[in-house]
């Protein structure tokens, strides 16, 4: 069984919040169906994605427009890369935003700034995991809609959470808790 990073995250946070339901949660594995901010998210990645380093003042990408207001990009060389390890019968994929060395360089996009709820998810941990790594950099940008598919974004916020010992066991665990919900809920959905 194939699982991506983002799906074992949603499972995670699901136990934790006592009003989601299981269909909620299935649903929201099982299909694609995007948010408006969900949207402008993967456009601005896309715009990161093919830009070179330096300094922006607009982008855009898929029909979305960004308003960089005094921006310095400093971008990694290697991007997009995707990875696979195995925790158990479960087969984990991720795909980093940047590699810089051993620091994994991820952006997010996102209304307001919250360092606990990165630092307290497992996205960094399955990522560090799977690309060797001992760092994990988040790039954190504050963005607003503005007008219809145009949106001003702040200067990037950074985060950067470490590998420490036990951090693939703990891996293992959600992982073998998610094998065993995939199992009873997922594939009744497939």
């Amino acid at each position: 069984m194939l699982a991506r990073v983002s799906n074992i995250e949603s499972f995670r946070r699901w136990r934790e919040d006592e009003e989601q339901t299981v269909e909620q949660l299935v649903q929201w594995l099982t299909t694609d169906n995007p948010s408006e901010a969900m949207l402008a998210g993967t456009a601005f990645h896309k715009a990161l994605e093919d830009a070179a380093p330096g300094e922006y003042t607009e982008m855009e990408a898929l029909g979305h427009k960004f308003i960089l207001p005094d921006c310095d990009l400093a971008l990694p060389t290697i991007r997009e890369l995707r990875s696979y390890g195995m925790y158990g019968p479960l087969r984990v994929t991720g795909q980093v935003d940047g590699l810089q060395g051993r620091r994994v360089i991820d952006h997010k996009t996102t209304s307001r700034f919250d360092a606990e709820r990165y630092l307290d998810g497992y996205q960094w941990r399955y990522y560090l995991d799977l690309f060797e790594a001992d760092v994990f950099r988040w790039n954190v940008f504050v963005v607003k809609r503005v007008d219809h598919q145009v949106y001003e974004v702040s200067p990037p916020q950074t985060l950067e959470a470490y590998r420490y010992p036990g951090m693939r066991q703990d891996c293992e665990r959600l992982a073998a808790d998610y094998y065993e919900f995939a199992n009873q809920h997922l594939r009744q959905a497939a």
